[in-house]
């Protein structure tokens, strides 16, 4: 009968030092960049599920994570950071990924193509429908009607405005 008792409680520690471990806990905590400031909208994800939140307007965060798990904190423009969720509080630094660009290179202007070669419609407008307008006024006024997205408003005159 001992020996039973004794086996028992044996595998009640067990049991219990197995709940404790295995347990989710709210690991909570703060983001910040280099110089200290907070960062709102920092991802906050547990590795290996679809668990996560995001970091409030203070940069802080919670989110129910094992002892086990790894946390990854990801922000556009800082490098991507790994965490161990050993604490139920951590504060982590995530630190700038800037690159320079040394040259931009634009294609694709002057290329002439026939019209019937093109995948989309296009709009014509010739260069005396500028010049001998109707209105005189500007060749906006001249446009309104000929093209796609050009339209006349009004524009209030400056007796409009002082009235």
């Amino acid at each position: 009968m001992k020996l039973k008792l004794h086996g028992f409680l044996v595998l009640l520690v067990a049991l219990i030092t197995q709940l404790t471990f295995a347990q989710e806990r709210t690991v909570s905590g703060m983001v910040s960049d280099n110089a200290g400031m907070p960062l709102p909208g920092v991802s906050v994800l547990v590795k290996g599920t679809k668990s996560g939140t995001q970091t409030d307007f203070d940069g802080k965060f919670s989110i129910k994570a094992t002892s086990s798990e790894v946390l990854i904190f990801t922000y556009i423009g800082m490098k991507t950071q790994e965490v161990a969720a050993s604490s139920t509080t951590l504060n982590v630094k995530l630190t700038s990924n800037t690159t320079e660009l040394e040259s931009v290179v634009v294609t694709a202007l002057g290329i002439k193509r026939e019209k019937k070669a093109l995948g989309y419609t296009t709009q014509e407008i010739k260069g005396e429908d500028l010049v001998g307008g109707t209105t005189g006024a500007n060749f906006i006024n001249d446009l309104s009607g000929k093209s796609a997205g050009c339209r006349l408003e009004e524009t209030p005159t400056l007796e409009d405005l002082q009235t």
